[in-house]
């Protein structure tokens, strides 16, 4: 199915200066190391105080902190097992003091255990294991306190853990979910109820209806959305398909409400969102940590690659120059992340620099390429000044490879889910490349290849997967195969 694209370039612009809502899980994960880090500084420094003011004796560092380590491993990993550092929890104005004595008594307990076991409880003082317990659970019951409050702060100023949900279906069900799961309180906004436009939904509900699913992505591109939630009770299977694969290019978690159509998607995960349970079918992707991860790798490795490749960079750029009139840097449109616009860095190959609504891909043997650019297009020099583009943000070292515009436009009418490739920030490598994909792509099938590995990148990135293709980029330079 041919996907129509929404040629807004303000709107793109808009979308990637908007800051997207912060996965609330790293919330939770900040939170756990902070009392990870407190009852090990705890154990620590109620020995040295009870040690140094009390006894007058010096103490052996290294138990006392040993002892913290497991101690806080342990009633950390309990909370964490029992949900305790889940975003719902952490926003509870109820601090679960029972909840934390338990599980620091479990933890004590173990702790005698494993001091018995091992014959060294005897190096421990009764009097500091009572104080260091009395310390370790006020700061646990501290810490939730903070959270809690540093929570609704930002949930009443609209902050970056506010989750904004729109919901498709004009219908009774769709009604009663946005009852259901929206609450101020816990961050939950309801952006709004869109309608898919089909025959027949059942149970239909059209008071309060804010657009169609045309509405619907424009307000996805624009940043305003974080999920979109399915309600549509006894639409046709094929319908259900239309939608989720129509949907899923947007960079938004994609879930359904409770029906029928729970049977044919038995992989998703079944999650809750305010009171309701949703079954998820496409998560955002990078979510949690590993968008952290994915900015801190750009930012680190393209800023000392850039630094590294600057002398090579003035080497070429003069050569370029010197070669031919016209400028060293040839500079073009692209759609990057959410489909926003940016501008391409490259070193100047051609005798021309189109960047319009035609453009004629190079092919082997094509005369606009001068002698200097066959030999950077060759070993990928050509595309170094990209990495002026990750350290901005516009890009990312490794990701799907952005198209022209103008090639932009015609593949996404042409190839199904083509637009996916844009829920991450373009790379100046990508799966595709390093296995064969690089290079002109005159056919439709060649595309659609292309397209198929960059979608499996998405699915299944990691770190070590970066890596990975970073490595194979290196190879692929040294030894290239089809560079144009």
């Amino acid at each position: 199915m041919a996907e129509t694209h929404i040629d807004k370039t303000d709107t793109y612009e808009r979308a990637r200066r908007r800051p997207t809502s912060a996965s609330r899980a790293l919330f939770g994960d900040i939170v756990q190391f902070i009392d990870f880090i407190a009852v090990i500084g705890t154990s620590v420094l109620v020995a040295y105080a009870y040690h140094a003011f009390v006894l007058f004796l010096p103490f052996d560092f290294q138990y006392y902190a040993a002892a913290g380590i497991v101690g806080a491993t342990g009633v950390t990993t309990l909370m964490r097992r029992d949900g305790y550092y889940e975003f719902d929890q952490l926003l509870s104005a109820t601090w679960n003091i029972r909840a934390i004595l338990s599980r620091w008594v479990l933890t004590v307990l173990g702790l005698l255990a494993f001091g018995f076991a091992l014959k060294i409880s005897e190096n421990f003082s009764r009097v500091w294991l009572l104080f260091w317990s009395i310390s370790a659970v006020g700061f646990l019951i501290l810490s939730r306190g903070v959270a809690s409050y540093i929570l609704r702060d930002m949930i009443r100023k609209g902050g970056v853990f506010t989750r904004r949900i729109a919901v498709v279906g004009a219908t009774e069900l769709a009604a009663r979910f946005a009852e259901k799961a929206g609450s101020a309180e816990n961050g939950i906004t309801i952006t709004g109820i869109f309608d898919p436009g089909l025959a027949s939904m059942g149970d239909e509900h059209t008071a309060g209806v804010s657009g169609d699913l045309n509405a619907l992505e424009q307000a996805a591109r624009n940043g305003e959305i974080d999920d979109i939630v399915i309600a549509t009770p006894r639409t046709s299977k094929e319908d259900m398909d239309r939608i989720s694969r129509r949907l899923s290019s947007l960079p938004v978690t994609i879930s359904i409400c409770p029906n029928i159509h729970w049977l044919d998607h038995t992989g998703g995960a079944v999650t809750r969102v305010g009171d309701a349970n949703v079954l998820s079918l496409y998560q955002r992707p990078l979510e949690d940590w590993g968008g952290v991860l994915k900015t801190v790798e750009d930012f680190v490795l393209g800023t000392i690659l850039l630094v590294i490749a600057s002398p090579l960079l003035l080497l070429i750029a003069c050569a370029v120059k010197l070669q031919s009139k016209g400028p060293a840097l040839f500079v073009q449109q692209r759609h990057g992340f959410n489909n926003a616009v940016f501008k391409i860095y490259k070193f100047r190959t051609m005798t021309v620099a189109e960047d319009g609504d035609e453009i004629k891909q190079a092919a082997v043997g094509d005369a606009r390429i001068t002698p200097l650019g066959g030999f950077l297009r060759r070993y990928s020099l050509d595309e170094l000044p990209q990495l002026i583009n990750v350290v901005k943000g516009d890009m990312s070292l490794v990701g799907p490879r952005p198209h022209a515009l103008a090639h932009n436009h015609q593949y996404a009418q042409l190839i199904e889910n083509y637009s996916g490739r844009h829920k991450v920030k373009p790379g100046i490598t990508g799966w595709a490349q390093v296995n064969g994909f690089r290079g002109e792509t005159s056919e439709n099938e060649l595309m659609e290849q292309r397209v198929r590995y960059d979608l499996s990148y998405i699915d299944n990135w990691s770190i070590w997967f970066d890596f990975k293709i970073l490595l194979m980029t290196i190879l692929a330079v040294i030894f290239p195969k089809n560079a144009v």
